[in-house]
């Protein structure tokens, strides 16, 4: 059964202590003690009341400080829960769906948005709960961040709180199938945001051409949501979590690797640690000034940013030499495909792009991905994740709109030409960055510097956040500026970037017909080594028990371990 309850304003929870004060008066002193006696009280003023804490009823209150709030209570058995493991089978128009609230009906749209978790490992723990939804504003030094967020409390809290970043440019729903379940399961109270990605609520590409450089608030808003839902957990259950841990996929991992970077400069400041730990799983890495600066000149030019490997300039070269789709010298070819290696053509600048060669595989899939809508909507014709990723995230460090951004756009004029991407970045001097750009590249950058244990886990065929470009250039950063004592990086022989696709649901040889490859077979399931790695940072901030040292992880792809509990690290 769901219960839905209304937003309420924000209200102020005060303790009234009893505060006595013993008159004493100064006159005549002496400097004979006998004649100067100390104060004296009389009655239960001597022994005032303690302050007292009294748990909030149904953890009333624990919505405070959104706006637009929902409280949503689940009480498993038949709900779906916590982890609404019920509602991926949903659809608008059954009676299922139609029967719920417009708010619930709302994260079925949000979910069913973001299918990321192999099919291999459909979500199944009816984890009764309190879930909270709404929208967490923060204003600081100037500056307001804003983003739709969910909470979820177990019944049976372990007392513990997990902050998770959220991949690509997603929902708070985002993590659903692939973060939530085990973090339920564990009894960790949860938070995500959306990163203020707010167009329609499932898929924040639009939110990057707003002009304002959105993504240089990523790292700052996993604070701002450590520290909202950690304050409420105190007041309405009187415990404030024991530890807090920072927990991210995909750009969630870059949230994670730059949220624990911000909190050890804030622990430099002299401020208290928010976070006890974080598990960065195929995140994304965005280099500083002290990488970038090739000459040590003290200044990053847009030549060497250009010349560096970072989220846009590797999903460009990629989609360079892979080529569109339709252009007669594509390598996005069943025949290409074939070979041996696949697409051995492209193969010398993917891995100077970043990218590792067992991710060959996927390099045509991902290419290609969204040519499949182009019955419906002509403007994905040809166009992929290397293509569609390069385009947003260099119109948003340069500041641009959708006109601004047309000279570099990723989607074809018409039906025969191919996109204007192509011709620009073969023309453009510095693949047309600019200082400013740059300048706010910076501000995204990761120091590699946390005071926290931080574990990353990245598969070496990961075809969109390469492994080399990624992990091994992150793992290099922190060995260089901050403490490799408190980093392990996990290599996973035949990890893939989102598991689902890792399930071989893609066409990889474009030819029209998906799935039919077998390449499943080349990919190891990622989610239970994210999961393992995780109790092992667990068991390392808590315990002081160090995990193995960083290492690539053996694995068998054609035999997927789907029980954490049985891989080593």
């Amino acid at each position: 059964m769901i219960k839905v309850f209304p937003s309420f304003a924000r209200r102020a929870n005060t303790i009234q202590a009893a505060v006595v004060l013993a008159a004493v008066s100064l006159a005549g002193c002496s400097d004979d003690p006998a004649q100067n006696p100390p104060p004296s009280c009389v009655g239960d003023a001597c022994n005032p009341p303690p302050p007292t804490c009294e748990p909030k009823a149904d953890l009333a209150g624990l919505e405070d400080g959104l706006t637009g709030a929902t409280r949503a209570t689940y009480d498993g058995g038949g709900d779906g829960g916590l982890a609404h493991i019920t509602y991926w089978g949903l659809k608008a128009g059954m009676a299922e769906f139609d029967g719920l609230a417009p708010a619930e009906q709302d994260k079925v749209k949000k979910m069913q948005a973001s299918l990321l978790h192999s099919l291999k490992l459909a979500p199944k723990d009816d984890v009764p709960g309190t879930e909270i939804t709404g929208t967490l504003v923060v204003s600081e030094g100037g500056v307001t961040r804003t983003q739709e967020i969910v909470l979820k409390v177990p019944k049976d809290w372990n007392g513990k709180l997990v902050v998770a970043g959220t991949p690509g440019t997603r929902s708070e729903f985002a993590n659903e199938g692939t973060i939530v379940p085990w973090v339920l399961r564990r009894g960790y109270a949860y938070v995500a945001g959306n990163k203020g990605m707010t167009n329609g609520g499932a898929d924040g590409n639009a939110t990057l051409l707003s002009k304002a450089h959105p993504t240089e608030h990523w790292g700052a808003m996993m604070l701002d949501l450590a520290r909202w839902a950690a304050e409420r957990l105190e007041e309405v259950t009187c415990a404030a979590p024991s530890e807090v841990y920072a927990v991210g996929l995909s750009n969630g991992g870059y949230q994670v690797r730059r949220a624990l970077e911000l909190d050890h400069e804030r622990q430099k400041a002299g401020e208290e640690p928010l976070f006890a730990g974080g598990l960065d799983w195929s995140g994304a890495y965005w280099p500083d000034a002290r990488v970038l600066d090739e000459d040590k000149d003290g200044t990053v030019s847009t030549a060497e940013y250009a010349a560096a490997n970072h989220l846009v300039s590797t999903n460009e070269r990629a989609a360079l030499a892979m080529k569109w789709a339709y252009d007669p010298a594509t390598l996005s070819t069943p025949a290409a495909f074939a070979e041996t290696p696949p697409f051995s053509g492209a193969e010398d600048a993917m891995i100077a792009a970043g990218f590792g060669a067992p991710s060959a595989t996927i390099w045509g899939a991902y290419n290609t991905a969204f040519d499949s809508l182009k019955a419906a909507l002509p403007q994905f014709k040809g166009i992929g994740y290397y293509n569609f990723t390069a385009y947003y995230f260099k119109a948003e460090l340069l500041g641009h709109d959708l006109t601004e951004s047309a000279a570099y756009s990723c989607f074809p004029p018409n039906d025969m030409d191919p996109p204007p991407f192509y011709a620009f970045l073969a023309s453009a001097p510095d693949a047309g960055w600019t200082d400013e750009s740059v300048s706010y590249a910076l501000k995204n950058a990761n120091t590699g510097e946390f005071s926290a244990p931080l574990v990353s886990v990245h598969g070496d065929a990961d075809g969109l956040l390469g492994v080399i470009a990624n992990a091994e250039a992150y793992r290099d950063a922190v060995t260089a500026y901050g403490d490799p004592s408190l980093y392990r990086l996990y290599v996973v022989a035949g990890g893939g970037h989102v598991d689902l696709h890792s399930d071989g649901v893609l066409d990889f040889d474009f030819d029209g017909t998906p799935a039919e490859e077998g390449a499943q077979d080349a990919f190891t399931i990622l989610q239970p080594y994210a999961e393992r790695a995780f109790d092992a940072l667990v068991d390392w901030a808590e315990k002081g028990t160090a995990p193995p040292p960083s290492k690539t992880v053996a694995a068998d792809p054609k035999n997927d371990v789907l029980d954490a509990s049985k891989i080593e690290l």
